[in-house]
């Protein structure tokens, strides 16, 4: 029965993905399995010639993130798997997922050993999913923002009418009026529902956490609202960073916080006014911004906003209901990023809500490009 050096070894031999085995102290691969040739299209016995320019590859936007990793990494601070992106000119990028492991050995040498794996097919599943997801929850923000507000004046007309207009004797106005009044209520508890179930739903769900461009990820559900919005005949602009800014978040979570402050600014803002968004690098972090000049919250009601079933909570301007959850599942989505979110507002002068989470980058150059000693 071989021992179980041999057998993890004939394993890391027959496995698809690239099993690699690098000593730090002569700066060389001393081990890579035929994956490599397969996956990389290298030669496993010019691995070392060929690795200057396969790190010259790398996303620049990926650099100073890997920085970060390899410094931990070579002293032994095991860090998680971290996903990489390798540029092939005119074509989609190459995702690696890059599992590490760090080996002290008796004589005090030090081997970092690693399984890389190509995640290209899965990245871009993740990235349509995610993308028919934000699309999808910021059309049902504008519908149920666009169908509520229709069936809130037929239940204002229907009462109205049974209130106002006398009825002949025997008529089955009155009671016909109080179907049309009970049933656009209805429906409008129904919209409202639908689009809580689904925040509620997907707040309950596991976090799945990728490293992402804010900017790039949040802008698909903001030009959903913008155009939906702009059909509606109301204002909503919004600006993003000239730079790509990184974070670790989870897209699909993260989104629905943003359609949620999002909507709840519409509720709260008269149909001449205005709804902005603004995301913006700040010192570590990346700051949100969702700014309306709407009617504003009470003071009093401030400190209650991101309570759980909230006394603060109140209907929308167009008696939009609410269940007082909206904004206690945005904090708790927001902290599940490590990260805040507040409020500044005042009677009659509208409100801005911001977010700031964690950037992922790190300071430092991209020191990633020298780990073999090849690059400059």
């Amino acid at each position: 029965m071989p021992n179980f050096a041999t057998f993890f070894l004939d394993q890391a031999i027959a496995s698809s993905h690239i099993q690699f085995i690098y000593d730090p102290l002569v700066q060389r691969v001393v081990f890579v399995n035929a994956a490599y040739e397969r996956v990389l299209n290298g030669t496993t016995a010019g691995v070392n010639a060929e690795l200057p320019a396969l790190l010259q590859r790398l996303h620049p936007d990926d650099l100073a993130y890997l920085t970060h990793y390899w410094k931990r990494w070579v002293a032994g601070r095991q860090p998680d798997e971290v996903e990489v992106r390798l540029l092939h000119p005119g074509q989609p990028h190459q995702w690696f997922c890059l599992t590490p492991s760090h080996e002290l050995l008796a004589d005090g040498r030090v081997l970092l050993g690693g399984s890389l794996r190509d995640i290209s097919v899965m990245k871009r599943y993740q990235e349509n999913a995610d993308l028919f997801n934000s699309r999808k929850n910021a059309t049902l923000e504008i519908l149920s923002h666009d169908l509520s507000g229709a069936f809130i004046m037929v239940q204002q007309i229907a009462q109205f009418l049974r209130e106002e207009v006398a009825s002949p004797v025997s008529s089955r106005v009155p009671d016909m009026l109080s179907v049309l009044e009970t049933t656009s209520r209805d429906s409008v508890t129904m919209i409202r529902e639908l689009v809580n179930l689904e925040f509620l739903t997907s707040a309950n769900t596991d976090l799945k956490v990728d490293r992402v461009d804010v900017g790039a990820v949040l802008r698909v559900p903001l030009d959903q609202l913008q155009t939906g919005q702009r059909l509606l005949g109301h204002a909503f602009t919004y600006t993003l960073p000239t730079e790509p800014i990184y974070a670790n978040v989870d897209v699909n979570k993260f989104t629905q916080v943003l359609i949620n402050l999002v909507g709840n600014a519409f509720k709260f803002t008269p149909d001449t006014g205005h709804v902005a968004v603004h995301i913006e690098p700040g010192p570590g972090v990346v700051r949100i911004h969702v700014v309306d000049d709407g009617v504003g919250i009470p003071l009093a009601m401030q400190p209650y906003l991101f309570e759980r079933f909230t006394k603060a909570r109140r209907p929308g301007l167009r008696g939009e209901a609410t269940t007082g959850l909206g904004l206690a599942l945005c904090k708790t989505i927001v902290e599940w990023h490590h990260g805040h979110i507040s409020v500044v507002s005042s009677e009659g002068n509208g409100s801005t809500f911001t977010i700031e989470i964690p950037r992922a980058e790190t300071k430092g150059s991209p020191a990633i490009l020298g780990l073999v000693g090849l690059a400059g």
